[in-house]
């Protein structure tokens, strides 16, 4: 009896393949390749030696047409694996395409600001809406600190000539406030840029400056000085309570606020790095370092030798407030929910203040918190 050879012919292996892929949407081009290597390592077709044999010349014309015929099938196959590859390509681009567009259409991008010039920035709403804000001077995102000093320099010169002053970092949480103000030891912030100008320009000036140094915060709408000992046990003494009043001349004094006589920048700024330390911080989902309180620094200049200076006695303060948050955002729950409402709610006060002055109101409403009322 002839014995049936059960193999399927090469032929029938491009169908199976199309089948394959059908079959299965998620396939790759690696997945092709792999199959091709396959093909290229099909042994030869051999003639079977228990077929019957016909005559000699028709055995070697058969066996010659069956070779060519298994060469054309394989390239034919390989030309159809590259083709399946390039189009699997084409469908993981398309896919990236419509999960981006779907990621838009959900809000997952945040807006983009776009600044138009040193005093324009436009924020992107929606593909087709936009806003436009004006500020006195908008920096683009690759502004260095020293880029950021420079412009709040001048108010330096303003203080030394006798005017009272304010510096303060204003936005949401996590978007670079305690950055901007504190800096870091390589790369400083307005806080010991502003420090170290003071000094060098009392020097300057030829006239005999007393400095005095003071740090304090406000957190969940409470007055902190930060140049005292914490208490760590319960067993500590309690530091003394902070309270704010207006002095007969209609200037703002805190009471019991330690006030450190310095008389050159490195005293300022070993004062400076000690408050720090004491600052309230937690982590957020917004921010691992976020700051909880409104930081503020206070620098006292006295001159008596200068009578073209506004008053003898001024301040200068620079803050590092603390930063809006959005509940929705944050996540925040129990000690953090409640610093949170402060922060806003202080804020909130802050913004009503500006509008005023901005507005030229008779009232400006300074004692609705403590930031607006100190400062």
């Amino acid at each position: 009896m002839m014995n049936m050879d059960t193999r399927k012919p090469v032929g029938n292996l491009a169908e199976s393949i199309r089948s394959l892929l059908g079959l299965k949407a998620n396939l790759t081009s690696s997945w092709a390749d792999s199959v091709s290597d396959i093909i290229k390592s099909l042994p030869s077709e051999e003639p079977r030696t228990d077929r019957i044999k016909p005559a000699k010349s028709e055995t070697t014309n058969s066996f010659d047409d069956k070779e060519v015929n298994s060469g054309t099938i394989i390239l034919k196959l390989k030309d159809e694996l590259a083709a399946l590859t390039a189009y699997i390509n084409q469908l993981n681009i398309q896919r990236r395409q419509v999960l981006n567009e779907f990621l838009d259409l959900k809000g997952y991008h945040l807006s983009t600001v776009v600044t138009l010039d040193s005093s324009n920035a436009l924020l992107k709403l929606a593909e087709n809406k936009s806003k436009r804000y004006s500020f006195d001077k908008v920096f683009h995102p690759g502004s260095s600190q020293d880029d950021v000093f420079l412009e709040v320099e001048p108010v330096i010169k303003t203080a030394l000539d006798g005017y009272n002053a304010c510096i303060f970092a204003y936005g949401q949480t996590g978007t670079g406030k305690t950055y901007t103000m504190e800096g870091t030891p390589d790369c400083p912030g307005v806080v010991p840029r502003a420090m170290e100008v003071l000094f060098k320009q009392a020097v300057d000036s030829n006239h005999a400056f007393l400095f005095s140094f003071s740090m304090l915060e406000i957190y969940l709408g409470n007055l902190k000085d930060l140049l005292v000992p914490q208490s760590t046990k319960v067993t500590d003494p309690l530091p003394p309570s902070l309270s704010v009043h207006t002095d007969p001349k209609g200037g703002i004094e805190i009471d019991n606020l330690v006030s450190i006589q310095v008389s050159d920048f490195n005293q300022a700024l070993s004062l400076y790095r000690l408050g720090r330390r004491f600052r309230s911080t937690a982590s957020t989902n917004s921010n691992i370092a976020s700051s909880r309180s409104h930081c503020m620094i206070r620098i006292t200049m006295t001159c008596s030798d200068a009578p073209e200076r506004r008053r003898e006695t001024n301040k200068i303060w620079m803050v590092d407030l603390g930063g809006s948050e959005r509940v929705l955002k944050t996540k925040a729950s129990g000690r953090r929910l409640e610093e949170g409402k402060a922060i806003n709610l202080s804020l909130s006060a802050l913004g009503d203040v500006i509008n005023a002055l901005q507005r030229k109101r008779r009232h400006i409403p300074y004692r609705q918190q403590k930031i607006p009322h100190i400062c």
